[in-house]
Formats: C-alpha cells, sequence, structure tokens
C-alpha cells in the first residue's frame, strides 16, 4: 500500500511539475499533497534537470538543521537520478556542505546562511530554501508561497557562478531572478 501511495505521489508531482509556468499546488483544489510532499518531488526534479561541471558517481543530498519534510524526502534515498544513486544525509555543520550536491537550508537555520554562502563560493553545490529572500541574498532555489500556491524563483546568477547549468523544462516552472542585476541599477 505505501508503494502503491509513494507511486501515485509521484506521478502526481511530475504531473504538477510539467503542466507548464502555472502555480506548482493550489490548496483549494481537492490535492492531499502536503507541501513538504511537493517540495520533497521538486528537489528530486531539481536533480533531475541540473547540469554539474564534473558528474560524481552519486548525488548527495543534504538538509542542513533538522528535516522540515516530516520523511517525505526519503523515499529519494537509494532512487538513481542521471544514471547516479542518490544519498540522503542531514548535517548540521558548514564543512560538511562540502560533499553535497544538493544542500537544503532549513529555514531555521537561516542565521548561518552567510557562513554557507561563503564556504560554498565557488564550489558546484546547488542551494536551495525555504526562508523569504534567499534567492535574493545570494542563493540559487528559493521556495515561497504565492496566494496559495508554492512558488519556486531561480537566481540565475548564483546558478552561473556555481557552474551550474539547469535544463529548459525546469526554466519554464520558475520565476527567473537576477539579483546583481538589481543591486546595480539601484
Amino acid at each position: 500500500m505505501a508503494f502503491l501511495r509513494r507511486r501515485c505521489w509521484f506521478f502526481l508531482i511530475l504531473l504538477l511539475f510539467f503542466c507548464g509556468p502555472q502555480p506548482l499546488a493550489n490548496a483549494a483544489d481537492n490535492l492531499t499533497l502536503q507541501e513538504q510532499e511537493v517540495k520533497a518531488g521538486l528537489l528530486y526534479n531539481f536533480l533531475k534537470y541540473t547540469q554539474w561541471p564534473a558528474p560524481s558517481p552519486s548525488m548527495a543530498v543534504c538538509v542542513y538543521g533538522d528535516d522540515p519534510f516530516e520523511g517525505y524526502l526519503q523515499p529519494i534515498a537509494g532512487r538513481t537520478v542521471n544514471q547516479r544513486e542518490i544519498s540522503l544525509r542531514m548535517i548540521h555543520a558548514v564543512d560538511e556542505t562540502a560533499a553535497c550536491q544538493l544542500l537544503f537550508l532549513n529555514s531555521s537555520e537561516q542565521q548561518h546562511w552567510p557562513e554557507l554562502q561563503k564556504f560554498l563560493a565557488g564550489k558546484s553545490v546547488l542551494t536551495v530554501s525555504d526562508f523569504d529572500s534567499f534567492a535574493e541574498s545570494g542563493g540559487m532555489i528559493e521556495f515561497g508561497r504565492k496566494n496559495d500556491h508554492i512558488s519556486v524563483k531561480l537566481n540565475m546568477d548564483a546558478l552561473l557562478a556555481a557552474h551550474l547549468q539547469v535544463g529548459e523544462r525546469l526554466l519554464r516552472l520558475v520565476t527567473v531572478v537576477h539579483p546583481s542585476s538589481l543591486k546595480e541599477g539601484q
């Protein structure tokens, strides 16, 4: 039963992800997906549609701080994406992030972002969080809320600085921001 539920959940996530540039989830709909389920599914898709400059044999997904996904991220551990096995790590120290391909910074750990950002400068680690202004402060992908929808911002400047590339399918579903051009115009 749990296997069937995960399969249905995964299919729904893919369906939501590929339906076009509309909001990713609507609480008013009769979907029973919880916000953290949707975000966990999106993290998998971020892995799928991101290219790293030096591919490794595995993909380490790291969560900095406590797990905000309520266990919904666990099913991706051991799966493969782009022929690489995904490992899941819960970390609590800045130096542990160097071994990550994707780092999710729990919003409760926001105070560590400046130190993490400095440590990760020049490293090809896809950074994701859900605290306000994460993308504008140098993070790569920010989950947000707009009305009853989950929104996603992608900081193209930070992505390029880390030598990462994202696929066109992902770009159609996010709001692309360029914080460095905003600072120049001020």
